[in-house]
This record gives C-alpha cells, structure tokens and sequence, in this order.
C-alpha cells in the first residue's frame, strides 16, 4: 500500500501549511520515517524551533494534545486509521512529506506462503473489498494490488 509522512496538528489549530511551523516545536517518533521526514525538510529542519523525539507515535499525539508540541510528523495510515476511528482532536495537513510503500516479507524461498498470500489479496482486490477495507481503516484506498 501507499503510505506518506504528513503533519498532524490540533484540529483547532491555525498551522494549514508547513510553512507555518517556522518557530513551532514539532514531534516525531524516535527513528521513524516521520523523523526522517522532518529532519530532511527544510522548513521545519531550519525553521521550527526544534524537532522533539517521543518513543512512539501515541505519546507524540498525547504531547500534541496537551499543547507540548504544535505538530507531529507521522505515517499517513497510522493518523488516518485514528481520525477514521472518531478521533476529531487532530487534523492533517494538505501537503506531504515523503511517500514510501508497505509491502509484505516472506521468508526466503516460502514462495507458497507468497503466492497463497498473493492470491488472496489479488482476490480481494478484484471483488473490491481490498478498497472497501483500506478506506474503512485509513479514510481512502491505498492499496496497490491490482492497479
């Protein structure tokens, strides 16, 4: 499937644009890709104030909850799946940061488990439910088997 870093701020908040953080303090998760993401942009790299590490993304939106930091740089599926379980207390950014695809590893040489999985997904894919589920959890379709 495809997946981008976005930004998440408050759902009260002004910031609508990257360009906005300049001065903000900004959260990632500790060796993630949204920290990657953040630090590889120059508008939050060398503008924000400064670009704080939290273990894990739900400590970084507890932190931006409780206002410790104006915004968080995160995987687009782990924001959405949030916002599309009802949690109205964030909102996301137009513009994204990186974009990178998930897959799914096998052992090597396990080509029947490959091929089993495979098959499921492509069977899935073409009745429709892959997007039917991929929007339900992520508030889009994401996926890339079949297309």
């Amino acid at each position: 499937m495809n997946d981008a870093q976005l930004v998440c701020v408050a759902a009260d908040s002004d910031i609508s644009k990257i360009s906005d953080l300049a001065g903000k303090v900004v959260g990632a998760q500790k060796d993630s890709s949204g920290l990657a993401a953040a630090q590889a942009n120059t508008e939050i790299k060398d503008k924000a104030s400064s670009i704080e590490q939290f273990a894990d993304y739900d400590t970084a939106l507890m932190n931006l909850e409780a206002g410790a930091v104006d915004a968080v740089v995160i995987d687009q599926v782990v924001i959405n799946y949030k916002i599309s379980q009802g949690n109205d207390k964030f909102k996301v950014l137009d513009e994204k940061l990186a974009g990178e695809e998930y897959g799914v590893a096998f052992l090597k040489g396990n080509t029947e488990l490959r091929d089993k999985v495979q098959n499921a997904l492509n069977t899935l894919a073409d009745n429709g439910k892959l997007a039917e589920i991929s929007t339900e959890c992520f508030g889009s379709d994401i996926t890339t088997v079949g297309k």
